[in-house]
């Protein structure tokens, strides 16, 4: 008896381990909206000045690849964000540097890993949105490995099912996904994914 109450314990200790908290993404987005929002709308103003996208790979925070966007190539380099050297490129590449570098530190304050512009068409109409991903230890669990959370802010309100997935407009009964991943909604205009890449 005493033998199965542990390899019941054990069993339950493991599929605790396996699922992520049901509410995450949502109690996540709602205790910092503010900061969520800010970062998206700053990065929106400053890709629109002059395009970019920003990944730190580590979970220190210290390290980032900065994609500088240009009208004919991509550029993209690795920077320590406590040197000179990324201020340095940012100047040369004419961005508005204090603002960046401002945008860099939120990412970090918030665990933001990535975050980019993304162009689709709906209809022949180009759209964009904003995605980032979320490091958080509450996605990390021992037997499923590291997880992120992915955000979509789209810029006007997308249909969703009445189990809150994301679904095509032509195709009702299509669900859209990213990246393979089910979009689920946070609110009328932005939806999450949990998933294995940060990007």
């Amino acid at each position: 008896m005493k033998l199965q109450l542990i390899i019941l314990s054990f069993i339950v200790l493991a599929l605790l381990s396996c699922s992520y908290p049901r509410n995450f993404t949502r109690d996540f987005y709602r205790e910092n909206e503010s900061k969520l929002e800010a970062l998206k709308n700053d990065f929106k103003i400053l890709y629109h000045q002059k395009p970019f996208a920003v990944l730190f790979e580590e979970k220190k925070f210290n390290h980032v690849n900065f994609e500088f966007i240009t009208d004919t190539l991509k550029r993209i380099y690795h920077f320590n964000i406590n040197e000179n050297s990324l201020k340095d490129s940012l100047d040369l590449y004419q961005y508005n540097s204090p603002l960046v570098l401002k945008l860099i530190r939120e990412m970090k304050e918030i665990q933001c890993t990535w975050i980019n512009n993304i162009e689709y068409y709906v209809n022949l109409e180009r759209r964009n949105l904003v995605m980032m991903a979320v490091r958080n230890k509450a996605l990390n669990k021992a037997f499923k490995g590291e997880s992120y959370c992915t955000l979509v802010f789209f810029e006007r309100p997308q249909l969703f099912d009445e189990k809150g997935i994301f679904i095509d407009r032509a195709d009702k009964k299509r669900r859209r996904q990213l990246n393979g991943y089910v979009l689920h909604k946070v609110n009328d205009s932005v939806g999450y994914a949990i998933t294995k890449v940060y990007r």
